[in-house]
């Protein structure tokens, strides 16, 4: 697995734009559904406003998918995606290798289908250890996002306690459901901090 960043043009989204933007990615690119692990990582860079997020130069859009699928994405650049009714420019490309953690890895959106933090941290918990995981889990803030069929219900989650090789394992497969509205995507992190910290 690598991501594929690619730049984009600065411009005006609402704030609940996942669902939208998880809608005009898998339309430019019909392949992405037959990738299970494929993902669509939270937009980066964005400034907040009031009810709005703003697209500047520092903003990235970022997919997360397998090696052979990286040259196929690039069909990305030039388009423009539709997210209900306001325009994302996508410009050009690069290429990401993922790489371990020092122990901490951190999800802003994971979702297994609860909006109980003690069922959810349980659920966590089996799905890391049926793949052989057993990492501290640590949850932050509640998530919430809508989608087509409904509303998305999660937690912020920090994995600590990994090895190197865990770490790539985990950022490779993802935790739970809804990886293409950005859930359940897993990044190194240098802190605890981070999970009563983002958004």
């Amino acid at each position: 697995m690598v991501d594929v960043v690619f730049l984009l043009e600065e411009g005006t989204l609402g704030n609940d734009h996942a669902s939208a933007l998880s809608l005009a990615v898998r339309k430019a690119l019909p392949w992405f559904d037959a990738e299970p692990e494929a993902a669509i990582l939270p937009l980066s860079g964005l400034a907040r406003g009031d009810g709005v997020r703003f697209v500047g130069r520092r903003s990235r859009l970022i997919l997360r998918l397998p090696i052979h699928r990286s040259a196929s994405a690039d069909s990305l650049t030039g388009a423009r995606l539709d997210l209900d009714g306001v325009a994302l420019k996508v410009g050009a490309s690069s290429v990401r290798s993922l790489f371990p953690a020092r122990g901490v890895v951190y999800s802003h959106f994971v979702s297994v289908g609860t909006d109980d933090e003690l069922e959810f941290l349980a659920l966590c918990t089996a799905l890391l250890a049926a793949r052989g995981l057993k990492p501290q889990l640590i949850t932050g803030k509640a998530r919430e996002l809508r989608a087509a069929a409904g509303p998305v219900r999660g937690f912020s989650l920090m994995l600590h306690g990994l090895g190197a090789a865990e770490s790539l394992a985990v950022q490779e497969s993802g935790v739970g459901e809804h990886r293409a509205l950005g859930c359940g995507i897993f990044v190194p992190h240098k802190s605890v901090v981070a999970v009563g910290g983002q958004s």
